[in-house]
């Protein structure tokens, strides 16, 4: 796997990102969290937990890094 020297540095700013906000739509539902948790997964993607109020949402950081997936639309890390 050929990782960008880009996308190295937004996953090892990510990985330590705890406390950041992230923004973005779940399902069409529009959410405004902060990342609780970080862990490398299998392959090298790194997932985060991102907690608001009511609801826990788990976000691939390929995702993060694109903008969306499947998902997720519009997504936007706010590192500190």
């Amino acid at each position: 796997m050929i990782v960008s020297n880009e996308e190295n540095t937004f996953m090892g700013n990510l990985y330590n990102a705890i406390g950041s906000e992230v923004s973005g739509y779940y399902a069409g539902a529009p959410f405004l969290g902060t990342i609780t948790e970080t862990r490398t997964k299998y392959g090298g993607d790194i997932q985060v937990v991102v907690e608001e109020e009511h609801m826990t949402y788990l976000i691939n950081g390929t995702a993060l890094m694109n903008g969306g997936d499947t998902i997720y639309d519009n997504l936007h890390v706010y590192f500190d």
